[in-house]
């Protein structure tokens, strides 16, 4: 399904691109003339959607040659390709575009992670799904191709009581509702303070999430749940998240959670150098 999903965004944003022609192209490249090219990377970054790429030029019959896999880290020439000049000139936008898109994502997710992992070799550094219309299936996929969690990719993932679910109808009755739903989804549940962490415990959610805590509440929160593990041998996982980056990510991961959910692998991702040239 993911190859499928690559490939048509590639496609439509092709034909956003082309409009009703290459005029430059068209105008300056004889018909039938042939070029050699090389895609690279003017950064060390982690490389992702090749395999879309190359699936997506080869249906144009360019010829391609990988260096490198998907994911692996490099700065300097990962594809070579061969084919008709005006063909690859035509593609190049929307290829370079796809590639420095999810390469950026993959590769701020690698650099957290492998940060992540020098003081706790245990926590999962997830995404969120504060992703871009119609690109979050390839988003979330940049993030596991970076090593990071992919955490719900939709809404009907597992069920995930928010604040605003809190409010409207009160966190009794969320848990009264969800026992309709088959056993196979897991429930999970959003607390902003240590006084409904309390609360929530007794109904005994799958996983809990410290949402915007700063990293000097958490060990209250945890002393909470060490206790009720201690009362009641059971322990939801913890998941922490709300305004977490690079720039304070250990702060909670010296912490013994399980989660770090971060928005900003995404939406915060700078497109990486990448270029094509002939």
């Amino acid at each position: 399904m993911i190859r499928e999903h690559g490939l048509k965004i590639l496609k439509e944003s092709l034909i956003y691109d082309v409009g009703f022609g290459d005029l430059t192209t068209e105008t300056l490249i004889p018909k039938d003339q042939e070029s050699d090219g090389v895609i690279k990377a003017k950064e060390e970054v982690v490389v992702c959607g090749l395999d879309f790429v190359i699936d997506f030029m080869e249906s144009f019959e360019i010829e391609c040659k990988p260096l490198i896999k998907e994911g692996e880290t490099i700065k300097g020439d990962f594809l070579k390709i061969h084919g008709n000049t005006r063909t690859i000139l035509t593609l190049e936008r929307t290829v370079l575009n796809f590639l420095m898109h999810l390469s950026g994502i993959a590769t701020k997710t690698r650099n957290i992670v492998e940060m992540v992992k020098t003081v706790n070799e245990n926590v999962r550094v997830a995404c969120t799904r504060k992703t871009l219309p119609g690109l979050s299936l390839l988003e979330k996929y940049a993030v596991s191709v970076g090593g990071g969690d992919t955490h719900r990719f939709r809404l009907d993932d597992m069920v995930m009581i928010k604040d605003n679910h809190i409010e409207a109808v009160g966190i009794e009755e969320c848990f009264k509702k969800i026992k309709n739903l088959s056993f196979t989804k897991k429930v999970e549940i959003e607390v902003d303070t240590v006084e409904q962490l309390k609360e929530v415990l007794k109904y005994k959610p799958d996983i809990v999430l410290l949402d915007n805590f700063k990293p000097e509440e958490i060990g209250g929160a945890l002393e909470i749940l060490n206790k009720f593990e201690e009362d009641t041998n059971y322990r939801p996982l913890v998941e922490v998240s709300g305004g977490i980056n690079e720039d304070n990510v250990l702060d909670y991961a010296k912490y013994d959670v399980d989660i770090i959910s971060m928005g900003c692998l995404i939406h915060s991702a700078r497109a990486v150098d990448i270029s094509l040239d002939l």
